[in-house]
């Protein structure tokens, strides 16, 4: 357990002391791998599948498939760009078996 938390703490300061607004480990571009949505500027770490390698993808846009939720931080589609609502299961058990998936849109100009 120590070992653990002494290779947290080093990973950790070789992040904050990179150069740069762009760490090691956090403001991941898009393409960059990654093991969870906080690393990267966009907030969605996305993979294929479980065996899949994870990396950072843009938010969903309107009329593309979306997650409503992820509760292990890496997601199978992207949530949604700011302003669009992802209408998929919102369930907790969606969350848990990955099958909350749903489509953007724009619920302002659904309303007009």
């Amino acid at each position: 357990m120590e070992k653990i938390l002494i290779l947290l703490l080093v990973t950790l300061s070789v992040a904050y002391a990179a150069p740069g607004p762009r760490g090691i480990i956090i403001n991941l571009e898009n393409g960059e791998l990654c093991m969870n949505s906080a690393q990267c500027k966009s907030q969605c770490c996305q993979h294929e599948g479980a065996l899949d390698l994870a990396r950072c993808i843009p938010l969903a846009s309107e009329n593309s498939e979306c997650s409503v939720k992820t509760l292990y931080g890496i997601y199978y589609k992207c949530p949604c760009e700011r302003g669009l609502t992802c209408d998929g299961d919102k369930t907790i058990v969606g969350a848990i078996t990955n099958t909350n998936f749903g489509v953007c849109h724009d619920i302002g100009r659904s309303k007009q």
